[in-house]
């Protein structure tokens, strides 16, 4: 299996990282394409990938080429790439609110996949959503699959629910509340350390308990509540500050950000 990269920023980094530290992929069967040499130099003598003149021959190197740029210049790849033999070739996008469509009607040659890796898909444990377009066959599908299953769990998603990912997967949110919930134990007189490590081990358990349980976070919560009680205290005023409200309108406003990246390009 031969893997291109077109950019080589930090999610092509990421994802290069995991397959040679800890899938042990051979370096040379890796190609990288970025108009930044020094970058490129960097990622090449700390992995050992190859390094392509151009993104059209990075293509022509693989079998699945991840196309790793910022949205506004997905075009200018693609019109790159337009002279390319692709057929038989799969691209897989990486590009927030960039649709498998773009990419169909200008190289219409080329299989498509889409897919949103997270920050812990760089240790195998990203939440990753794919879509794939329509022409590919059972066994394209397949690779596909089999390839992004690399970096954790994998979710064949219809492309118009895909910007709720983006959102949905982002860890920044997670791990403000893990950090606001340390920053609260330090508040009440707990030392930092301690406080990491207690917070660490709690929502261990917790996503242990909601595995466990079959997914029903509301029973657990209630079974975690006693009357009149310390937690029933702390989700009061959790309510009281508005929470839910928002973290759902947070959630909400990522959805419609990845969705205007579509609309920009």
């Amino acid at each position: 299996m031969r893997i291109s990269f077109i950019g080589a920023g930090h999610i092509t980094e990421l994802l290069i990282n995991h397959l040679v530290s800890d899938v042990m992929f051979e370096a040379d069967d890796l190609t990288i394409s970025d108009p930044d040499g020094n970058r490129c130099a960097e990622l090449k003598r700390r992995f050992g990938v190859s390094v392509a003149a151009d993104n059209c021959e990075a293509v022509s190197r693989s079998d699945f080429t991840f196309v790793c740029v910022q949205p506004h210049i997905v075009r200018k790849v693609i019109d790159e790439l337009k002279d390319t033999c692709l057929r038989g070739r799969i691209l897989i996008s990486v590009s927030a609110g960039i649709s498998t469509g773009l990419y169909r009607s200008e190289l219409p040659d080329a299989v498509v996949a889409r897919i949103l890796p997270n920050p812990p898909s760089g240790i195998g444990e990203g939440a990753i959503p794919v879509t794939i377009s329509g022409n590919a066959d059972g066994e394209q599908v397949e690779s596909i699959m089999k390839l992004v299953g690399l970096f954790g769990k994998s979710f064949i998603v219809p492309e118009d629910k895909i910007d709720i990912f983006t959102s949905l997967t982002s860890p920044a949110p997670v791990l403000t509340f893990f950090e606001t919930m340390i920053d609260a134990s330090v508040l009440c007189g707990l030392d930092r350390e301690t406080s990491s490590a207690m917070v660490f081990q709690t929502v261990m358990g917790c996503l242990k308990m909601w595995e466990k349980n079959g997914f029903n976070l509301n029973e657990l919560i209630v079974k975690s509540c006693t009357p009149a009680g310390t937690s029933v205290e702390s989700l009061r005023v959790m309510d009281q500050m508005n929470f839910r409200a928002a973290v759902k309108e947070s959630y909400r406003a990522a959805w419609e950000r990845s969705k205007g990246f579509n609309k920009e390009n």
